[in-house]
């Protein structure tokens, strides 16, 4: 459950900034556009954090076991950040917060 936790907030996170990439969500969100250097800054950062949650399915399921695994917890990211950027949009940034505390919190309780 806290390995799912941990790759679902990962994948969210990099789903979200992918979000942030694209011109309508910045208007939604910031009421304005981002530069185009702030723009390729968020896209580049989405899919780094999306390769991360892969390896991190893959470290503790091996390689064809964690690529499933990713794909199926990438469902559930996308389909919250969907419904989070349609109905919930001025949450934005305390969802944003909150997944990456519980990115933070998981990364713990597994380590020790």
């Amino acid at each position: 459950m806290i390995l799912f936790l941990l790759v679902w907030s990962i994948s969210t996170l990099g789903f979200l900034a992918l979000a942030i990439g694209m011109e309508k969500h910045q208007k939604q969100l910031f009421s304005q556009p981002l530069t185009q250097k702030q723009t390729q800054l968020s896209q580049g950062l989405g899919w780094l954090i999306l390769i991360l949650a892969l390896i991190v399915a893959i470290m503790h399921y091996h390689i064809a076991n964690g690529i499933s695994y990713w794909v199926g917890v990438m469902t559930f990211a996308a389909c919250f950040t969907l419904l989070m950027l349609s109905y919930f949009s001025h949450l934005f940034k305390v969802v944003s917060i909150s997944i990456s505390i519980i990115i933070v919190i998981c990364t713990a309780l597994l380590m020790f």
